[in-house]
């Protein structure tokens, strides 16, 4: 059992820097595709000439950018969750619905797995061609599309199997922090701001003049 919770939280590192790296990388080739769409407007503005391809690439890296980007805001607990009365909740049901979320992730993700790959396969048997003045054949960003969103369904899955060890371990605490809501929604991870906060007033009551 210890060497199984070790792997996967080995696995969990992996997912947690190839997601970061990829995250980085589709940054820069959105900052890439704004300076094109910049210098598109100002060479048609002052030249009167449009670069060719310009809407084309920036639809594929937006593309590319929302696959890539699911697992890197997975694993940082960044998407958005409803925590209506979340909080209020005993640790053992907010456990179980952060088992549920995941599990629901895992689903939608294999569901987009299972139905993007034949896309690319299609695309690629059929020599498929954008109907755009670059001709680009479609399996090129259909590849890194379908890529994408398969990582981030293997991420989801390492995070799911990693929660129900630690679920099977009664380890609340690490389901928390891997699937868990955030720190608004868990009184646990705010402590710390409460206690700089504590610690604050009672520097400013033994300051001299400070509050009796």
């Amino acid at each position: 059992m210890l060497a199984l919770v070790s792997l996967f939280d080995a696995l969990v590192g992996a997912v947690r820097l190839v997601s970061r790296w990829a995250a980085r990388l589709i940054g820069l080739l959105l900052l890439a595709v704004v300076a094109m769409v910049i210098l598109e407007v100002v060479s048609r503005k002052l030249l009167g000439r449009s670069f060719e391809g310009v809407q084309e690439t920036a639809g594929y890296v937006l593309a590319v950018l929302s696959a890539w980007g699911l697992s890197h805001t997975l694993v940082e607990r960044a998407h958005i969750r409803i925590d209506v009365g979340y909080s209020k909740l005993p640790s053992a049901a907010r456990a179980a619905l952060d088992l549920l979320s995941i599990l629901a992730v895992n689903l939608v993700g294999w569901m987009i797995v299972i139905h993007a790959w034949p896309v690319f396969s299609g695309s690629l048997s059929n020599h498929t061609t954008a109907n755009t003045p670059l001709s680009t054949p479609l399996w090129i960003p259909q590849l890194v599309w379908v890529l994408g969103y398969t990582w981030f369904a293997l991420a989801a899955a390492v995070l799911a199997i990693r929660a129900l060890l630690a679920a099977a371990g009664g380890d609340s605490a690490t389901i928390r922090k891997l699937i868990g809501m955030g720190h608004e929604a868990d009184p646990l991870e705010s402590a710390p701001f409460e206690i700089n906060e504590l610690e604050a007033r009672a520097h400013d009551n033994a300051a001299p003049g400070g509050k009796s």
